[in-house]
């Protein structure tokens, strides 16, 4: 081992004497050369060694999955259709909406904001929405008191609960002035002026 350090027994200049035979700009530059060299290895074996480090990268862009998923309100639209099979005698009709996505996402719930009005999913089960498919998704509705419905209906809203990978969130938006004409023709069909009750 000395002769390492000393340089070998040879006749040339030992390691020392070649230390020192450089000029001091170039000592102090490999100098920190090698405080930076050890520092960054030093540095490196804390974080590897660390307890309680992270999953390895594949494990850890598994567990983070879910949360590359926008949440369910982001990246679903709900369009209205129509409105069919009304019933005046059951006062009951059903309504079509439009579900589109980029990721699959479940329609669990459609509700509205009339106590006097009662809404399930036809069949009465979450629908699933793949991506880049648009969905039916079909609605039925109920009117138990037709003393508590509005006339005309202005600006009803639905509220709609989906759920992707990530969350589970209601959507509540204003399907438009054609949903709002065709819910006010309902309500005049089954509560007629002598349906008022």
């Amino acid at each position: 081992m000395a002769d390492v350090l000393s340089g070998g027994g040879g006749d040339g200049p030992r390691l020392v004497e070649r230390w020192h035979s450089l000029t001091r700009r170039v000592r102090y530059l490999a100098a920190g050369l090698a405080l930076g060299c050890v520092t960054v290895g030093a540095a490196a074996y804390v974080v590897l060694a660390e307890p309680g480090r992270e999953a390895p990268p594949a494990e850890a862009a598994r567990r983070d999955a879910p949360h590359k998923v926008p949440y369910p309100v982001h990246s679903t639209r709900i369009t209205f259709v129509r409105v069919f099979d009304i019933d005046a005698q059951r006062r009951s009709f059903r309504i079509e909406l439009r579900a589109v996505t980029k990721h699959l996402v479940l329609v669990r719930r459609v509700t509205q904001q009339y106590e006097a009005l009662t809404m399930e999913l036809s069949p009465p089960q979450a629908v699933t929405v793949r991506p880049g498919q648009a969905r039916r998704v079909r609605v039925t509705a109920r009117v138990t008191s037709c003393r508590d419905l509005p006339v005309r209906a202005r600006l009803p809203f639905l509220d709609v609960t989906l759920r992707n990978a990530r969350a589970s969130q209601d959507l509540s938006f204003i399907p438009g002035d054609r949903y709002a004409r065709a819910l006010t023709r309902v309500f005049r069909t089954v509560c007629g002026p002598a349906s008022r009750s």
